[in-house]
C-alpha cells in the first residue's frame, strides 16, 4: 500500500460531540460510542528483529494502540448542506487492538440538530500518539531515540510516540462518511451513534538511506474509521499473510480491501484495491451516485456475492471497472476478487447497490485471491 493509497483512508469515519449550533434549529442530546474494528486470533511469530535495516526499505504497520482526540462534528443533508455542529470536549479515544473486536473504547456525549442528518465530517487534532510493537519484522515506537522508532525491542517495551498527520493545512483533519439512508434525530430523544475503529496497516515507515534508522512516513493518514446507528464491524483482506508489519515490494502484486459493515452485516464503505482497468478514486459507498464523492452501488446479495463499480473520478459520473467476490465470514477464508475493466458496469436491479443481485461475471479480467484476516 503506498502513501497516495493510504489518503484514500480520509474518506472514512464519523464523529462525535459536545457543545451546540445547530444552525439555529432544535437539537437535543446523545452519544457516541466508539468501538474496536476487526482483530486477529492469529499470533505473529517473533524474532528479535532484523539483524541489519535495509536502506530505503519501507514498511506498512498495523499500531497496537493510538490517542486520538476528537474535536468537532457537522451534520449535513444530502447536498452537504451544514445542518449544524458539535464540539468535542474530553473526546480522546484510546485505540488498543489486543481488545476483543466491538470492544467498547469510549462513550462521548454529544448534540444533534433536530430532523434528518444524512452526511457527517468528523474533525479530530492532526497530532496524536502511537503505540508499535512488531516483533514480526522487529519494529518498536521509542520516545529516547530522535526518530521515534528503533528496531530493537526497547528496555521496558514499546511506548507511546508523537505523530502529526503532514496532510492539509490547520491542526485538525476533517473527514466525511455518507450513512446509507438518512438518520431521523427527533425531538425529545437520545439518540445514539456507534463508531467504528480501524488502523490494520495503516502507518508507513520507512529506512533511511544511510540504513540506520527507521522514520514515519509523512504523509501517513492512519485512521480509519466508519459507523451509524448500529455498532458495526471492519474486516481486512490481503494476498500478505500478515496483519503485522509488511515489507513493501515482499509479494508481488500485493492488494488489500478494507471492508466496514452495519450490524446486519451489509457492507457500508470500502477501499478498493486497483487489480484491473485505470487507476481511480479507491472507495465505494452502499449508494448509487448521489452527488461528489458518494456512490458505487456497494452491496452483499442473497448468495453472498460481493460488488461494487470503482469510479474514474469523484464524481461517481463514469466508472473503470467492476468487481465482484465472495463476501467472507471466516479469518483464514480465501475469497477470489473478480475484476472487469468497463466504463459501464451492470447496475444494480434495483437501482440502489448490488445487495438487491450481484451480475455474475463469467470472464473476469483479473482474479486476485484475498485472505480475511481480521473481523
Amino acid at each position: 500500500m503506498r502513501a497516495i493509497e493510504r489518503m484514500a483512508l480520509a474518506l472514512l469515519v464519523v464523529l462525535t460531540g459536545c457543545s451546540d449550533d445547530a444552525q439555529g434549529g432544535d437539537i437535543v442530546a446523545g452519544s457516541m460510542r466508539f468501538v474496536l474494528g476487526g482483530t486477529s486470533t492469529t499470533t505473529a511469530v517473533a524474532i528479535a528483529g532484523p539483524a541489519t535495516l535495509v536502506a530505503n526499505d519501507e514498511y506498512i504497520v498495523s499500531p497496537q494502540k493510538a490517542k486520538i482526540t476528537f474535536t468537532s462534528v457537522e451534520f449535513r443533508d444530502q447536498g452537504g448542506n451544514v445542518l449544524g455542529r458539535s464540539d468535542f470536549v474530553d473526546c480522546t479515544v484510546t485505540y488498543d487492538r489486543s481488545l476483543a473486536s466491538g470492544s467498547t473504547l469510549l462513550d462521548c456525549p454529544l448534540t444533534m440538530p433536530v430532523g434528518e442528518v444524512f452526511q457527517l465530517a468528523v474533525y479530530f487534532d492532526k497530532t496524536m500518539d502511537l503505540l508499535i510493537s512488531d516483533d514480526t519484522n522487529g519494529i518498536y515506537s521509542d520516545p529516547s531515540v530522535p526518530s521515534k522508532y528503533s528496531a530493537t525491542p526497547p528496555a521496558g517495551g514499546a511506548a507511546f510516540v508523537p505523530y502529526t498527520i503532514m496532510i492539509g493545512d490547520g491542526t485538525s483533519r476533517a473527514t466525511p462518511i455518507v450513512l446509507p439512508r438518512a438518520i431521523t434525530i427527533e425531538a425529545a430523544s437520545t439518540p445514539r451513534l456507534y463508531i467504528t475503529t480501524d488502523m490494520i496497516q495503516t502507518f508507513q515507515i520507512k529506512v533511511d538511506a544511510g540504513g540506520s534508522t527507521l522514520t514515519a512516513h509523512p504523509r501517513n493518514d492512519p485512521v480509519a474509521l466508519f459507523g451509524g446507528l448500529t455498532s458495526g464491524g471492519s474486516r481486512f483482506l490481503s494476498n500478505a499473510s500478515t496483519i503485522e508489519s509488511y515489507k513493501i515490494g515482499s509479494v508481488n502484486g500485493f492488494h488489500t480491501l478494507r471492508i466496514f459493515y452495519d450490524e446486519a452485516g451489509q457492507p457500508l464503505f470500502l477501499m478498493s484495491p486497483n487489480t484491473c482497468g485505470p487507476d481511480g478514486p479507491k472507495g465505494a459507498w452502499a449508494s448509487p451516485p448521489i452527488g461528489a464523492t458518494i456512490g458505487g452501488w456497494l452491496g452483499t446479495d442473497a448468495n453472498h456475492d460481493l460488488a461494487w463499480a470503482q469510479p474514474a473520478t469523484n464524481t461517481y459520473a463514469e466508472y473503470t471497472a467492476y468487481y465482484v467476490m465472495t463476501d467472507p465470514s471466516t479469518i483464514g477464508q480465501t475469497a477470489m476478487l473478480k475484476c472487469k475493466a468497463t466504463a459501464a458496469p451492470p447496475p444494480p436491479a434495483d437501482g440502489q447497490t448490488y445487495a438487491s443481485g450481484a451480475p455474475a461475471m463469467p470472464t473476469p479480467d483479473v482474479t486476485t485471491a484475498l485472505t480475511l484476516l481480521v473481523k
